[in-house]
């Protein structure tokens, strides 16, 4: 099995990598590292850039995914990058069924309840829709896990 560290490429260094990498190492399982580029982010690089592709796409993500790891981490080792495009939580969940990670971590929502109540967050669908663990570190570096 693996564990899923799914980044937005906010941080130079990021805590959902650091966390991936402290369950990974305490479980003995590789740690693979995501980046989902929005199919709306896609569509506006497409618009300025006509040679921009899906494989362009793919590869921006996992080459973002591979420089917060290695800001985070200092080095990538035997790490697994994914980078993909569409919708991130549905995306996240299911490359975490595609290579059967035993968790998926993600950040903790940043959005004010009302944003939240009004539209959603990435780590709360992925909390609610996810056959698997899930840990969510909030910003202040505060991990609470949920499992349904």
């Amino acid at each position: 099995m693996t564990i899923l560290a799914a980044v937005d490429g906010e941080y130079d260094e990021d805590p959902v990598v650091r966390t991936g990498f402290e369950l990974a190492t305490a479980h003995d399982e590789p740690l693979a590292v995501i980046h989902v580029m929005t199919n709306e982010e896609f569509a506006d690089r497409q618009d300025s850039t006509p040679d921009y592709y899906l494989e362009n796409a793919e590869e921006t993500a996992r080459s973002l995914a591979r420089r917060i790891t290695r800001g985070t981490l200092g080095a990538i080792g035997d790490t697994e990058f994914h980078g993909e495009v569409g919708p991130v939580a549905e995306t996240i969940i299911d490359v975490a069924h595609e290579i059967d990670a035993s968790y998926i971590v993600v950040g903790g929502p940043r959005r004010s309840p009302v944003g939240k109540a009004l539209f959603g967050s990435t780590p709360q669908t992925v909390l609610m829709d996810a056959e698997r663990p899930v840990v969510s570190v909030k910003e202040e570096g505060e991990v609470w896990e949920e499992e349904e």
